[in-house]
């Protein structure tokens, strides 16, 4: 018995002996030493800062490297939603990288912010950057990161995420007026009026279709509140 304990024990020793060679051996291999740094799924932001960021440099070993650490010092950045870093052994750490995507433009005292679904500023917009301006709302000064706090305004990015993104590239503005109904302006400067966003995938469907219709007509108003009504200019 005495002599299986002991035998158990020198097992141990020796299994223990084992990994801290192997340790040493991965930690200070030159097989393992960070060799390239690969970043996907950045379409906004260069990969050269994403890398930067990071904080993870070529030539340390890759078992050193604090992953946790380094996906904290990209997340703050306000284009990006998410983070995912892993080893791709031996040599190589990969960081894939989610951003926020610009929904629309909002019209601040300061000037023209991007701002996605869920409200958070990603940084200064133009007229020219192809996003709705929405209006009807007072907006205060928003810096990148900060999340718009007006309930309604949240609402309406909402409801404008749900429009096709081939509407979308249509539309100059946005605006809900002081009854909250959608007035919307496309690029040739046609006003429809959709009412509220009760059945707004009918509307929505429907204005295209007219649209395409009458695209070489001059249009006042296509009204689509309640009977639809298309308006031409005289």
């Amino acid at each position: 018995m005495e002599l299986n304990g002991r035998k158990y024990l020198w097992d141990k020793i020796l299994f223990a002996f084992v990994l801290l060679l192997a340790a040493f051996v991965l930690l200070g291999s030159p097989l393992f030493e960070v060799r390239e740094i690969v970043v996907t799924g950045n379409r906004q932001l260069p990969a050269a800062k994403i890398v930067e960021l990071s904080g993870i440099v070529p030539g340390t070993n890759i078992f050193k490297q604090n992953l946790r650490e380094a996906q904290g010092r990209i997340c703050p950045l306000p284009l990006v939603k998410e983070v995912v870093i892993c080893r791709d052994f031996p040599s190589r750490i990969v960081i894939n990288v989610r951003e926020r995507q610009p929904l629309a433009l909002l019209p601040t005292p300061g000037g023209f912010v991007q701002v996605d679904r869920e409200g958070v500023c990603l940084q200064e917009g133009g007229v020219n950057d192809s996003f709705p301006v929405i209006t009807g709302f007072p907006v205060s000064p928003l810096a990148p990161g900060e999340v718009v706090r007006d309930e309604r305004l949240r609402a309406t990015l909402q409801v404008v995420d749900r429009f096709p993104e081939t509407l979308l590239k249509e539309l100059s503005e946005v605006h809900i007026n002081g009854q909250g109904q959608l007035v919307l302006y496309t690029l040739e400067g046609v006003e429809c009026r959709l009412g509220n966003a009760s059945n707004l995938e009918q509307k929505l469907a429907l204005l295209q279709q007219i649209l395409r219709q009458v695209r070489d007509r001059r249009i006042a108003y296509i009204d689509l509140s309640g009977v639809p009504v298309v308006k031409y200019a005289r």
